[in-house]
């Protein structure tokens, strides 16, 4: 065998920042001129001379992304060991990491790892145990890509810490909703409470204003007047028989008020055909104008002002 074609079939080992050699292609017997390509096989089972084992990055890419070299999440990483792709091309590649082969993205790991570590891959690697700086000082021999932050050289969370990142932040809004609803469901539930007080209030209010409307005799005189020069507000609503399925504290008043008249009717807040009986023939002894059987204003003023015949 020439000592060309040995060479070329056995290179020697290079240190790790020597050129690339420029020689030709070899000649070999008859004259054929042999290309000898390098095969992702051979980047995978020949020393790793820029930093970092197979092995290694092997261990790290199941660690970062579950050992899938052609994984595209959409989150700015790509590949097995999750490149970026500023550094990516810093680095001297083209296109997307994860486009590319298995090899080809451990030889870029290589390279970036003899310039920064393992700084890359700071949660995974602590997590597998690696160590070694592959040599980086911070000298000016590293090129700008490669001194970027770590955050943008390499995802600095693993997939499964980016999701229960997103878990314990969904989480925390749905406990802040909660208690949002919470304190509405409090101030409604006050604001009803309140409204029920002011109303028992107004109905003990009006019943205590119409247990002081009592009759006083006059002496002497052959009617009885009201101790009350004033009239208690009539509410607009013309009281009639139809009324008189429902419970209405203006018809319990009037009633109370004939009641203690002298006339005989029940007092019980409906207007039933008892009241409208009373109504018409009161109507009649005072020359009121009121429509029969019913209590308009007229008719309601008259049961407080009008005297009363024995």
């Amino acid at each position: 065998m020439s000592a060309q074609l040995s060479a070329a079939l056995f290179p020697r080992k290079h240190a790790r920042h020597a050129k690339a050699s420029k020689a030709g292609p070899v000649l070999v017997a008859g004259g054929m001129t042999a290309a000898l390509a390098v095969t992702d096989a051979a980047l995978l089972s020949s020393p790793a001379s820029a930093g970092g084992t197979v092995a290694q990055f092997e261990r790290l890419a199941q660690c970062e992304s579950g050992g899938n070299w052609s994984i595209n999440t959409g989150n700015g990483y790509y590949g097995g060991i999750q490149f970026n792709l500023a550094t990516w091309r810093g680095l001297g590649f083209s296109g997307y990491p994860h486009q590319h082969s298995k090899a080809t993205q451990i030889s870029a790991g290589q390279k970036l790892h003899s310039q920064r570590g393992w700084q890359p891959w700071p949660a995974c690697s602590r997590k597998l145990g690696l160590s070694g700086d592959g040599g980086y000082s911070g000298s000016g021999s590293v090129s700008a890509s490669a001194r970027t932050s770590t955050t943008q050289a390499a995802p600095t969370r693993t997939r499964a810490e980016r999701r229960a990142a997103a878990e314990r932040a969904s989480r925390s809004r749905a406990a802040r909703l909660a208690a949002q609803q919470a304190a509405q469901a409090a101030a409604a539930k006050a604001a009803a409470a309140r409204l029920a007080a002011a109303k028992i209030a107004a109905v003990r209010l009006e019943t205590a204003v119409q247990r002081e409307l009592l009759l006083v005799p006059m002496p002497g005189a052959t009617e009885t007047a009201l101790a009350l020069p004033t009239t208690p507000r009539f509410d607009g609503h013309v009281i009639t028989v139809a009324d008189r399925q429902v419970k209405l504290p203006s018809v319990e008043a009037w009633q109370r008020q004939m009641d203690s008249r002298g006339w005989d009717i029940a007092v019980d807040g409906h207007f039933g055909p008892q009241s409208a009986r009373v109504a018409a023939r009161f109507a009649a002894e005072k020359g009121a104008a009121t429509a029969p059987g019913t209590v308009d204003q007229q008719l309601w003023d008259l049961a407080w002002t009008a005297p009363v015949t024995p």
